[in-house]
């Protein structure tokens, strides 16, 4: 198993690039963990003091919205880093991490995460360099989702028809696309919901259309200037059948 967490932590954005012996050096330092489907890994506003490598399993990252009910920002599987950003700002942890099926972790906690730092500063780079990719994929999500709010704020949902969200994250876009793949949820529905309505609609205004002209044909005939004007029509036709 440590050597399929070797591979993972290779591949990680933290880790990506580190020198092999620095990253048995971290599993080493680290703790195994097993969390059954829906524990909490760490909880929103508490303090944070360790991060985890995800073996095996899956967890979503929720917080709260303004009525209380679960937000889920992201989820993330095997190969993915949580929690380590409080290991270095030590402020509390900006959102909640359930298990959402069986998991299996490495926990590394944050006095061994600065202790590896202290014996390898070629790893502050690394990690320097890390946070600064991730910082751009940061912009570039605030940017894909302020561009797509306005379109669909302005009417104009082409930018649902192409479904950006793709399978297997290759660039800063594609994984920006996977992480509002929610919020693209939430605008189907709401356009869908408004093509229903204008529907209901259009059908309505029919029905209220055909009910008036209805209404005003049996008001017409139903009127005693009708009824005079029909008996009229009738006497001067049968005076031109007599003649």
């Amino acid at each position: 198993m440590n050597q399929e967490i070797l591979d993972q932590l290779k591949e990680t954005f933290l880790f990506r690039g580190a020198p092999e012996e620095t990253l048995k050096a971290l599993i080493e330092n680290g703790a195994l963990r097993r969390f059954p489907a829906g524990t909490v890994l760490m909880r929103e506003g508490e303090e944070g003091s360790s991060l985890f490598l995800i073996h095996e399993g899956s967890v979503k990252i929720v917080t709260a919205d303004s009525k209380g009910d679960e937000l889920i920002i992201n989820t993330c599987g095997p190969g993915e880093i949580i929690g380590e950003m409080a290991l270095l700002d030590r402020a509390p942890r900006s959102a909640t991490v359930v298990a959402i099926a069986d998991v299996d972790a490495l926990e590394l906690q944050q006095d061994a995460f600065q202790e590896l730092l202290h014996q390898r500063p070629d790893l502050t780079m690394d990690l320097i360099r890390a946070f600064s990719s991730r910082l751009r994929f940061s912009t570039t999500y605030i940017q894909k989702a302020i561009e797509w709010t306005q379109s669909i704020a302005a009417g104009d949902y082409s930018v649902l028809e192409d479904g950006p969200v793709v399978s297997v994250a290759r660039t800063v876009e594609d994984k920006a696309g996977q992480l509002l793949s929610e919020f693209f949820k939430m605008a189907k529905n709401v356009k869908a919901r408004e093509d229903e309505l204008r529907e209901k609609l259009e059908k309505l205004s029919l029905e209220i259309d055909e009910a008036r002209r209805k209404q005003e044909f049996e008001e017409i005939t139903g009127s005693d200037f009708y009824a005079n004007l029909k008996a009229q029509a009738q006497a001067l036709r049968a005076k031109r059948r007599d003649q």
